[in-house]
């Protein structure tokens, strides 16, 4: 909770003085943004080894206010690269990749003069690739390290603030979270969840 706190307080000092921002029924908007992903769920090992769990991240998406303050939204999410080093060896055996096709419902609301806050909820239809680096050391890992992909369905929860920059373009920050990812390596299943904070710009029309 106090690491949501400080994200809204943040996101609320950054966008202060900005001109008021809120979609009005029937309005379309899109937009892609950038920015941090942190997870613990980027590999099923944990002994002798380190998991990267930091990656740089990027949506695209879009929306429509379909009635009053409510909308749809979907987008498509790059969660992150991240690999499987063994410890103190700086050896790569094991890179992964976390993407997601989403659909959400969105609030929208003026918050006062500068500024409006988004809150949504929905689900992630995500696809988890790991891949092997090295063959002899993923044979020999445990569990073995095979090529995969799998496809797995997560709910997913974001707040954020938007505030425009001109007619019709806004700046937006986000922080979405992504609750128990389903991923997998070989017939080793794990679960994780995957937090990401971004900066983007939303075009209405």
């Amino acid at each position: 909770m106090k690491k949501i706190g400080t994200i809204v307080a943040l996101l609320a000092g950054v966008l202060l003085g900005g001109q008021a921002f809120a979609q009005a029924p029937g309005q379309s908007y899109f937009g892609a943004s950038f920015g941090s992903v942190w997870t613990d769920g980027g590999s099923p090992y944990t002994i002798n080894v380190v998991n990267e769990d930091i990656s740089a991240g990027f949506k695209a998406f879009a929306g429509n206010m379909l009635w009053n303050k409510f909308g749809l939204e979907v987008g498509y999410y790059n969660l992150g690269t991240y690999e499987t080093d063994f410890t103190g060896s700086g050896q790569t055996f094991m890179e992964a990749e976390t993407s997601a096709f989403t659909v959400n419902g969105v609030y929208t609301t003026p918050l006062g003069p500068g500024y409006a806050f988004h809150a949504k909820a929905g689900l992630a239809f995500t696809l988890y690739e790991a891949s092997c680096r090295d063959a002899a050391v993923c044979a020999a890992s445990t569990p073995v390290t095979v090529n995969t992909k799998f496809h797995g369905v997560s709910g997913m929860l974001g707040i954020g603030i938007s505030a425009n920059l001109a007619k019709d373009v806004a700046v937006r920050i986000d922080y979405e979270h992504f609750g128990s990812v389903h991923q997998a390596v070989g017939n080793t299943e794990f679960k994780d969840g995957y937090d990401f904070l971004s900066v983007g710009l939303q075009f209405t029309f």
